[in-house]
């Protein structure tokens, strides 16, 4: 396992036609294979730093941008899941990107499949690491567990409720005592994941991304637990392109019931279950081998 970049990297910011913004960062190769990263709930661009090495060395250029409401992307509260898409067709273009790949990870699952749906003459393949279902399924809902039924319910039936007792703590620990999130998280968790989120290597990586993901406060997280536990608006059985899914079987935070449902319904999927692996382990110790996935 190698250790991600010590300092953070240069940021980069996008005016949008519309008044908003993005932000992004540019990982890996300078010049190579184009993926682009779509990042965690909650999560930034700074959770990239941990696929940085390894993308330099298999010669990819990875993309990693903030979603609305979370870093320096500016929140767009009106948008439906699929409107995403569009931030990263404009984000292309200035980059000179005709075509490309998109991996997500975790909660950025939903956002590389709606780019895939929505793009379908641009990305090329997807890979979906720890990957987030649909959980406006009863059934992927029920496998999850309680605290993170807990967050989607407060999360559309009560935000306000949700942002008070969940949101501003968490808000305030990532300021104050962003370590302290960390070592919560990780005794959550439970082996192995706590092994890697506290590796000296990794931890700071961490609590870079944890700070940058509430710079606007908790806009980001709570858009995302409402647009997720809608319909996505769109049909997993129109992607077409290839899709690999990766899943650990320790996994805490998102079943590997979920993997398994989105690789029963997308129509070009292979599912690939990594025993004794958690939600963070799986992404750290085998992103070489799912960033060759892009390029063999």
């Amino acid at each position: 396992m190698s250790g991600p970049a010590a300092e953070r990297p240069e940021n980069r910011i996008l005016p949008l036609s519309d008044g908003r913004q993005v932000g992004y960062v540019c990982y890996g190769a300078e010049l190579g294979h184009n993926v682009f990263y779509c990042h965690g709930l909650p999560g930034s661009r700074y959770e990239c730093l941990l696929v940085d090495t390894p993308a330099r060395a298999l010669g990819i250029r990875v993309i990693a941008p903030d979603r609305p409401g979370y870093g320096l992307t500016s929140p767009d509260h009106a948008r439906p899941l699929k409107h995403w898409t569009q931030d990263i067709a404009h984000l292309a273009d200035r980059l000179g990107i005709d075509s490309f790949d998109v991996i997500g990870v975790s909660g950025g699952a939903p956002c590389a499949l709606a780019c895939a749906h929505e793009l379908p003459q641009r990305v090329t393949s997807v890979a979906l690491v720890a990957g987030l279902g649909p959980v406006c399924e009863t059934s992927l809902r029920r496998d999850m567990s309680g605290f993170a039924r807990l967050a989607f319910y407060l999360g559309n039936r009560f935000p306000r409720l949700f942002a008070a007792a969940v949101g501003w703590p968490t808000v305030q620990l990532s300021r104050r005592r962003p370590d302290l999130l960390i070592r919560l998280l990780a005794a959550l968790d439970g082996m192995p994941d706590k092994a890697v989120l506290l590796d000296p290597l990794i931890f700071p990586a961490f609590t870079f991304s944890i700070q940058e993901c509430f710079r606007q406060g908790v806009l980001g997280g709570l858009q995302d637990l409402r647009l997720f536990r809608q319909p996505w608006g769109f049909r997993l059985e129109n992607i077409r392109q290839p899709v690999q899914i990766w899943h650990g079987t320790r996994d805490r935070v998102v079943p590997p019931s979920h993997s398994e449902y989105l690789a029963a319904h997308l129509p070009r999927a292979q599912l690939t279950i990594v025993p004794d692996e958690g939600h963070f382990s799986l992404p750290l110790r085998h992103m070489r081998e799912i960033l060759q996935t892009f390029i063999a």
